[in-house]
């Protein structure tokens, strides 16, 4: 008859107790020859989850299927919200040819949609070795060197003189520093077991250097100070040998650099003359892929040989137009005219070039003559 039920045996699943209800005739609502099926949470804990039937014939074949599209949240034992299912499950007639020795085989596939509770963990110390170690920063008692770093003020108004500031004395630890850089070992090593003279830092702003010592005491460099400094630690970091953070605050530069041709020229004389692959790579990245943008704009007069070098590599197209292009000059006309130090960057650039087998037809012997003889002039002349 509509509307009784047949209950199942109880089960467990996800560590709560269920039990589904059959309505052979079909709850009020459900279409005429329709069977309902509902599922009844047994246990005082709610949970939420997605959850659908599956009725199997004894072959194991799928005759009839349910499942919600959102999840539902089964009340505990007799609440309103415990119980949840299907009006329409499948018709009488489909079920009654689908049973197994007699008996409704119903397969019941949950899933939850929150993570259970996971079961507590042991307490495990993490090993405390990086904070004591950060605890020993500017450890003025137990510090057995001083670092002092003056710094210096960019020139007003136009004036000559560079304004210096007072000096910052920074405590450090010698077996740190000596481990985290060749250089400050050398610099250690240089004042001898004196303590109370400070060792001397140049050309590095004391913010800045901070943050270097702050790194050779496992610190984190936080990532506004790698933003807006990362110019200024890569010039220390190369300066003092710190490598691993120079190319740390390198990468932070190449993803805040943004390309163009106005920056391109100072960015890869930057790369080159800091040895900053990243950077260097990231530039000719954006040459390769802006050639008609580039040709013919930026003048490298001034670049030093290995550079060019790469950048003919970088460019394609016919070397020697590439070259005048580089250079920002027409070779044929000009090269007589050139001064001895360019002159000679350009000889060494145009020699490489042939050894390589490269670019045997940069320049005619009549042109290479004429260098020649204008370095050799030049030189007479300064003599």
């Amino acid at each position: 008859m509509r509307g009784e039920y047949i209950d199942s045996p109880e089960f467990m699943l996800l560590g709560n107790q269920w039990r589904l209800c059959i309505c052979p005739g079909g709850v009020e609502g459900a279409a005429e020859g329709m069977v309902s099926v509902d599922l009844y949470n047994r246990s005082s804990e709610a949970i939420e989850i997605n959850y659908g039937f599956s009725v199997v014939d004894g072959s194991g074949k799928q005759v009839a299927f349910k499942r919600t599209a959102t999840p539902r949240n089964f009340g505990p034992m007799n609440n309103g919200s415990s119980r949840w299912g299907y009006d329409n499950v499948a018709s009488r007639l489909k079920l009654l040819s689908s049973l197994v020795d007699g008996t409704l085989v119903i397969e019941v596939r949950m899933k939850l949609t929150k993570p259970a509770d996971s079961v507590p963990q042991p307490f495990i110390p993490v090993n405390p070795f990086s904070k004591q170690m950060q605890r020993l920063f500017l450890n003025d008692e137990s510090a057995d060197i001083m670092f002092e770093v003056r710094g210096e003020e960019k020139p007003k108004n136009n004036a000559m003189k560079i304004a210096k500031t007072a000096p910052v004395t920074f405590p450090a630890h010698r077996l740190i520093v000596e481990n985290c850089s060749s250089i400050f070992a050398e610099l250690c090593e240089s004042n001898g077991d004196d303590r109370t003279t400070p060792i001397q830092i140049t050309g590095v702003s004391p913010d800045v250097f901070r943050l270097l010592l702050f790194y050779m005491y496992g610190g984190k460099v936080p990532d506004n100070d790698m933003k807006s400094h990362a110019k200024e630690i890569i010039d220390a970091a190369d300066r003092y040998g710190v490598s691993s953070l120079k190319l740390e605050a390198e990468v932070c530069l190449v993803n805040a650099t943004i390309f163009g041709v106005e920056n391109l020229k100072d960015i890869l004389l930057y790369a080159d003359s800091k040895n900053c692959a990243l950077l260097k790579e990231a530039a000719m990245d954006y040459m390769a892929k802006n050639k008609d943008k580039v040709r013919g704009k930026i003048s490298f007069h001034d670049a030093p040989g290995s550079l060019l070098m790469i950048l003919l590599k970088q460019y394609g197209g016919g070397r020697a137009r590439a070259l005048r292009e580089l250079m920002g000059m027409r070779i044929v006309n000009t090269i007589p005219c050139v001064s001895v130090s360019y002159a000679r960057r350009l000889m060494r650039l145009v020699l490489m070039l042939m050894g390589q087998g490269k670019c045997s037809l940069l320049l005619s012997k009549r042109h290479l003559n004429l260098t020649q003889a204008r370095v050799w002039k030049n030189q007479k002349r300064n003599q």
